[in-house]
C-alpha cells in the first residue's frame, strides 16, 4: 500500500526529471521542478495510510523550500536554503527522537555509532571551516551539528525499518558531496552524484516512516 501512493510516484518522477533538466543547463522553471519531490514527499507522509505523519511532512516541505532556494542562479538563496535544511532536520530529529533507543539501552555499537558519527561530522567541518567566508561560519557549523544529531537518531532508532538509518546516511552523503563541491573543490559528476544521493535518502526516509506510522 505505501508503494502505490501516487505522492510518492510524484515524488520519484519529479527527482528523475529534475536530474534531466539539470544535464540540459539552467532553465528558470528548474527550482520549481526541484522542489516538486519535497513537495510530494510531504504529501505522502500527511496521506500515509495509517495515520497522518505531520511533522515528517513539515521537515519535507522545508526540504522543498531548500531545493528551491539552493538552485537559483548565482547562489542567491544560499543561506536561507540553508537555514530552510537546518529547519527540516530540526522536524526529522523531533519525529526520530522518540524513536531511539534509550541512551541506558545502548549497547556497545550504539555508543561507536554515536561517538563515530560525533567525530567525523567535527572532522569534516574543520577541513572545511577554512574554506568558508566568514558569514557562513556559525551556520554551517549549526547545521554540521544539526545534521550529525538526525543521523544519531536514525542510525539508533528502534524502528523495524532499515530504510530509516539508510535513507538518512545517503542524506548525510550527499551534504558531505555538495559542501565539497561547494566550499572545496570540483570533480567529475559531482552534482549529479549529490542529487542521486540527496533524492534517494528522502524517498528511502519517507518510505521507511511511512512504513510504520
Amino acid at each position: 500500500m505505501i508503494l502505490y501512493s501516487p505522492y510518492l510516484w510524484f515524488a520519484i518522477i519529479g527527482a528523475v526529471i529534475f536530474s534531466l533538466m539539470r544535464l540540459r543547463g539552467y532553465w528558470p522553471i528548474r527550482p520549481y521542478i526541484k522542489a516538486v519531490m519535497g513537495v510530494a514527499l510531504a504529501l505522502y507522509c500527511l496521506f500515509a495510510p495509517s495515520a497522518p505523519i505531520v511533522i515528517m511532512a513539515l521537515g519535507f516541505a522545508l526540504s522543498a523550500l531548500g531545493d528551491f532556494l539552493l538552485d537559483l542562479p548565482k547562489d542567491k538563496g544560499f543561506t536561507l536554503g540553508l537555514f530552510a535544511f537546518f529547519a527540516a532536520h530540526i522536524a526529522f530529529i523531533v519525529y526520530l527522537w522518540p524513536l531511539m533507543l534509550p541512551f541506558h539501552h545502548f549497547t556497545l555499537v550504539e555508543i561507536l555509532i554515536v561517538i563515530t558519527t560525533i567525530f567525523s561530522s567535527a572532522i569534516f567541518y574543520i577541513w572545511l571551516k577554512p574554506s568558508l567566508s566568514e558569514d557562513l561560519i556559525v551556520p554551517v557549523a549549526a547545521y554540521s551539528t544539526v545534521i550529525a544529531l538526525m543521523g544519531i537518531t536514525a542510525f539508533t532508532t528502534t524502528a523495524t525499518s532499515l530504510l530509516i538509518p539508510l535513507g538518512a546516511f545517503l542524506f548525510i552523503a550527499s551534504d558531505v558531496v555538495l559542501s565539497i563541491e561547494k566550499f572545496k573543490f570540483k570533480f567529475p559528476w559531482d552534482k549529479e552524484i549529490n542529487w542521486a544521493l540527496y533524492a534517494g535518502g528522502q524517498i528511502l526516509l519517507a518510505v521507511g516512516v511511512v512504513s510504520i506510522a
